[in-house]
């Protein structure tokens, strides 16, 4: 699927800059790894628990002494 460079639609964990943290949404994936995350609709309340997700995230990794990795870019 990677390799023949499908453009599969899965879901996958990456750095969504909205949300500050790595999500798992559906995400189109090929040979260059992912060229677009789909975010679905949602409701209010299904936005808001993806945020609050993403807040708790943010939380837990605070409390972790790890240094941020600096994205590479090609």
């Amino acid at each position: 699927m990677v390799l023949r460079d499908e453009r599969a639609v899965i879901p996958v964990g990456c750095y969504n800059p909205t949300f500050g943290v790595t999500l798992s949404l559906p995400s189109v994936i090929g040979r260059e790894g992912v060229h677009r995350v789909i975010e679905p609709e949602m409701s209010d309340a299904e936005q808001q628990g993806l945020q609050g997700s993403a807040e708790a995230i943010k939380a837990a990794l605070s409390r972790l002494s790890l240094k941020e990795s600096r994205r590479r870019t090609a």
